[in-house]
């Protein structure tokens, strides 16, 4: 049995730009509804969750997509600054 993953909303998108370039070339190259894949971030529904698990490596059933702040997300070690900011600190 796989275990659980929950991931951002965020994490989503920009795993779905790298390879598709836009949510829309995604939602069209999986003949989606071009408002399926924003409805799946928002979670109000589920139609494109098996597509994005797909491109994920994740078993659909235990993917869950939050904007929980507990959500990990990959980040500079130690809360370093991006390098555009860290002049502002």
């Amino acid at each position: 049995m796989s275990p659980a993953v929950t991931i951002h909303p965020e994490a989503v998108k920009a795993a779905i730009r790298m390879r598709y370039g836009t949510l829309a070339a995604f939602a069209a190259t999986h003949r989606l509804e071009a408002q399926a894949v924003r409805d799946l971030l928002r979670g109000v529904s589920a139609t494109a969750k098996p597509h994005v698990a797909e491109l994920l490596g994740v078993d659909p059933d235990h993917l869950t997509i939050s904007r929980s702040t507990d959500v990990e997300m990959d980040s500079k070690p130690g809360g370093a600054a991006h390098r555009l900011n860290a002049g502002g600190r």
